[in-house]
């Protein structure tokens, strides 16, 4: 059988390491840079049939992406044979199998053209041997998803500090990335601290005494004006107020009542707009509010129609994206339109408890229904309006039972698990996004 298989070889080099046919792989393949981005605009290509720029697309997004990925093979794998290269997909199937691999090729309909080739026997024998032995990976077009699409798109997390602190639970997380800095809120302390990255002592920035906090509920960073923002309330979800301070010195700058007529509120998140509007995310009012540059008042955007909002995520554009126990919205804000985030199908929506915006793509903090959390990034459609893909790229939470804050900079996810009760110690974590 092996004679069989090898015979295979000599006939082209393997698809991974030659250029691919094709007129239009240099035009299309420039088009995208980052391979996710590569591999959103090959499934959506592949759903309109497209399967010329299918395989343009798939092939760059080998090239660029994580070496020997068992999941983006396989897609150029179903990219040949749509294209009219069954005997490449038979290679790159056959490669799959050599790495460990097994695949739905033998049932999968899309691969018809490729059983035909004489070829096939023998690695369809190889496939059955992989699967026989028990000790195996299995990607297959229908795996959609999160708890299968595993591609290994960002490192292991890692522990970025580690601290010993009186009596705390994390209320919010920020990184400062021009002071490498860590920016902790302290609910019931009602203070910030700030970590030093790499470091292992925390030391106050600002306190109740000066800022005039309650309990601290959220806080973001606005890196172009230099400044921290920090929602707080009282125990009772009472008198918020938002609170401008100088992130390097954490000196108060202004604290901004917000008017009580807006009537119940709780304030689960913020974030910022590439103008410079801050908004707020109220899970009582299921709301969007806003506080325009150099304006004095929060004020309302519109209403959602997503149950139990529990975060946000700005764009680079004027679009922000908000997650719900089981729905996900895109808000236009010029526009003010909403509009429901479709999924593909096995892409369940609950538990979503924090979103955050990375480079064209949504990081979503998710339970699983069994107290156990994962951290999942969202592939999105060039209109933003669907999901094309799901990547489990950390699993690693351990089961808490409070909240989970995160933040991004640059191309690392940091986040930390607040707990119920006070603690002497907190962890931040870090992983870096490929």
């Amino acid at each position: 059988m092996r004679a069989a298989i090898l015979f295979l070889l000599p006939v082209l080099l393997s698809p991974l390491d030659a250029p691919q046919p094709g007129g239009s792989q240099s035009r299309v393949g420039s088009d995208c840079r980052e391979w996710t981005e590569c591999r959103r605009l090959a499934l959506e290509a592949a759903e309109r049939h497209d399967y010329e720029t299918f395989h343009d697309l798939a092939w760059r997004a080998v090239q660029t992406g994580p070496r020997r990925d068992p999941a983006l093979m396989y897609l150029l794998a179903r990219a040949q044979v749509l294209s009219g290269r069954p005997h490449d997909a038979l290679i790159t199937i056959q490669r799959l199998a050599e790495m460990g691999v097994t695949t739905d090729a033998a049932t999968n309909g899309e691969f018809e053209r490729m059983r035909s080739l004489p070829g096939w026997p023998a690695v369809e024998a190889l496939i059955e041997g992989v699967r026989s032995s028990g000790s195996r990976t299995d990607v297959s077009a229908k795996d959609r998803s999160p708890a299968v699409a595993t591609a290994s798109e960002a490192a292991p997390a890692e522990d970025a500090v580690r601290i010993s602190t009186p009596r705390f639970i994390a209320s919010g997380l920020a990184y400062d990335a021009v002071s490498g800095r860590f920016v902790v809120g302290d609910l019931h302390g009602r203070r910030l601290i700030i970590v030093q990255d790499g470091a292992d002592h925390a030391v106050n920035l600002v306190g109740a005494e000066s800022a005039g906090f309650h309990e601290i509920r959220a806080l973001e960073i606005d890196t172009r004006q230099g400044e921290l923002w920090v929602a707080t309330a009282t125990a009772e979800d009472e008198q918020w107020s938002l609170h401008r301070l100088q992130l390097v010195s954490g000196r108060p700058l202004k604290v901004l009542p917000i008017d009580a007529a807006l009537g119940p509120m709780k304030l689960v998140d913020l974030a910022l707009s590439p103008l410079g509007t801050i908004l707020a995310l109220d899970a009582v009012g299921k709301r969007l509010l806003e506080l325009p540059p150099k304006g004095t008042t929060l004020r309302p955007v519109l209403s959602l129609s997503v149950d139990q909002p529990t975060s946000l995520a700005a764009t680079n554009d004027e679009v922000v994206y908000v997650a719900g126990a089981a729905a996900l919205q895109r808000v236009d804000l010029r526009s003010r339109a909403v509009v429901p985030v479709s999924m593909p199908p096995g892409i369940e929506l609950a538990n979503i408890e924090r979103i955050r915006w990375h480079r064209g793509a949504l990081l979503a903090v998710m339970g699983d229904g069994n107290g156990s959390r994962r951290i999942v990034r969202f592939d999105l459609s060039a209109s933003g309006r669907a999901v094309t893909a799901a990547t489990i790229i950390d699993r690693t939470i351990a089961a808490a039972a409070g909240p989970i804050f995160t933040t991004v900079s640059g191309d690392y996810l940091s986040y930390v698990v607040a707990d119920a009760e006070p603690r002497t110690e907190f962890i931040v974590r870090r992983i870096r996004l490929r």
